[in-house]
């Protein structure tokens, strides 16, 4: 590949921004009902596991549907694969408000929307490696990453914000007319890749998913990366679902509890972004890495032992700066080691397996507590957290590019 055919187009911010749109509005979709369950319960005349299964349907749906997703984006490339998860989430995310207060189409509603998430989140490194050059990757991955906090900060927020102000209708009118407009834009306005390729390290010697799955098994840098990710994402899910829970024993309440799960997840997207750019601009990925692993570790250490508040809101912000900053990093870096498997496929296996760790540790760690205190719980995860930073350090380094 020659040096003159290698260029940049301004059109890749808007790709970009096709992609976080809809994929914002896919997290709104999945959260819509964790801050208003028992209003949801009260809606679809249903109790509480019934709304809760709706959530956990995301995590359940998004283990086998990844495979398929990874393969007809490895075939079709980044359009077909994000634009199929953005059809479903615009259709069904409307759906979902035609339903209206049956709770059985709701369901089925719902698992059309968790259909679509793993068309969209294994499709981030697709994005980045057919739009960005090098020295942009990590960024975009980050920003495309960034969506997936904001969607579920803004579903958190706004959700019963909207129930109280107007009605539980009129809320799932706006989401499903959000669904549609950002599905709808996506489809129309996103392209598959610029007219010339952004790097000259893109290559055409390309496999397949169920053969490059052979491959990343096989893969020691992967398999790392694997085990990471599965504790890591883990972590952070089990915390961001038990925060309240973990505070009232300290004398907070829930009010407290929602500032600080605000408060984590903006440090993940400071973090995010912070990460992401000093990787890209330093060229190296794993110390960056190792960098973040330290400051969760450190923070959730604090975290499991004071009681104190502006600690405990401190410790928070950094825990979310240091995991969801490690988070671009590690995807990056799983396109680099294992090439020429496509990005796809590594994205949408590490995507699982930390979904795997969320389910793991969010049913294995329900009760474990002393006198109703998470503390033993947060103390594993504290040790599983110093796992990961011991298991980051075996990893090669791979250059982003040449400089």
């Amino acid at each position: 590949m020659n040096a003159q055919d290698i260029q940049t187009y301004r059109y890749r911010w808007i790709v970009l921004f096709l992609f976080f749109f809809a994929n914002v509005v896919s997290n709104m979709l999945w959260t819509t009902y964790n801050p208003i369950i028992s209003l949801a319960m009260e809606f679809y005349g249903v109790d509480e596991f019934y709304i809760i299964l709706i959530t956990l349907m995301f995590l359940i749906v998004y283990i086998p549907i990844t495979f398929l997703a990874s393969w007809l984006v490895d075939r079709y490339d980044f359009k077909i694969g994000a634009g199929i998860g953005a059809l479903f989430m615009g259709v069904f995310g409307f759906l979902r408000y035609i339903a209206d207060n049956n709770y059985i189409l709701a369901l089925i509603f719902s698992i059309g929307i968790a259909i679509a998430q793993p068309f969209l989140l294994n499709t981030i490194t697709k994005l980045s490696a057919n739009w960005f050059p090098d020295k942009e990757r990590t960024t975009a991955t980050g920003i495309s990453l960034i969506a997936t906090a904001i969607g579920v900060a803004l579903g958190m927020v706004v959700t019963p914000i909207l129930v109280v102000m107007i009605n539980f209708r009129s809320m799932l009118l706006i989401y499903g007319v959000l669904a549609l407009v950002s599905g709808m834009l996506f489809i129309l306005f996103a392209k598959n890749k610029p007219p010339t390729p952004p790097s000259k390290n893109l290559t055409n010697d390309r496999v397949f998913v169920f053969e490059g799955l052979k491959m990343l098994i096989s893969n020691r840098n992967f398999m790392i990366l694997v085990l990471i990710f599965f504790l890591a994402m883990g972590i952070f899910n089990m915390i961001t679902t038990y925060i309240e829970l973990i505070v009232i024993p300290r004398g907070y309440d829930s009010i407290f509890a929602g500032i600080l799960g605000m408060l984590l997840i903006l440090g993940g997207i400071v973090g995010t972004i912070i990460m992401a750019v000093v990787s890209d601009t330093l060229n190296k990925r794993k110390v960056i890495m190792i960098i973040s692993l330290f400051i969760a570790t450190i923070s959730l250490l604090v975290f499991s032992f004071t009681s104190d508040g502006i600690l405990l809101l401190l410790s928070g912000f950094f825990f979310g700066f240091g995991l969801m900053g490690a988070a671009p990093l590690a995807l990056e870096y799983a396109v680099d080691a294992t090439k020429p498997v496509p990005e796809a496929s590594s994205n949408g296996i590490l995507m699982m397996v930390g979904s795997l760790g969320g389910i793991f540790l969010i049913i294995s760690l329900e009760n474990v507590k002393m006198s109703g205190d998470y503390f033993p719980a947060l103390i594993i995860q504290t040790v599983l957290l110093a796992v990961c930073l011991i298991f980051a350090f075996f990893i090669e380094e791979f250059k982003i590019r040449e400089d």
